[in-house]
């Protein structure tokens, strides 16, 4: 299950806390929501504190879709490595 709240919200950015599992099922969840946001010319930040697991999937489309204004945030140790083939856009 995966879980996308709206954190944060200004005229420039938008903060979505992510919680759950990014696996093939909710991968396209996710992807429509981040870009929508960037669709409005808005900074988007993925809060990952509470992502458990990250499939291929997942990664795949992070990396589709990051940009100088997309960032993924709070990623758990795992998360983050996982992630790491594409560090310049994770924190």
């Amino acid at each position: 299950m995966l879980r996308i709240t709206k954190i944060f919200e200004s005229a420039e950015s938008v903060t979505l806390k992510v919680e759950g599992l990014i696996v093939t099922e909710w991968v396209t969840v996710l992807e429509l929501e981040s870009t929508a946001w960037l669709q409005e010319k808005r900074a988007v930040q993925l809060d990952f504190s509470e992502v458990r697991f990250i499939d291929n999937h997942g990664v795949e489309m992070l990396k589709r879709i990051t940009s100088e204004k997309l960032r993924c945030l709070n990623c758990p140790p795992l998360i983050e490595e996982i992630l790491k083939g594409n560090e310049d856009h994770y924190e």
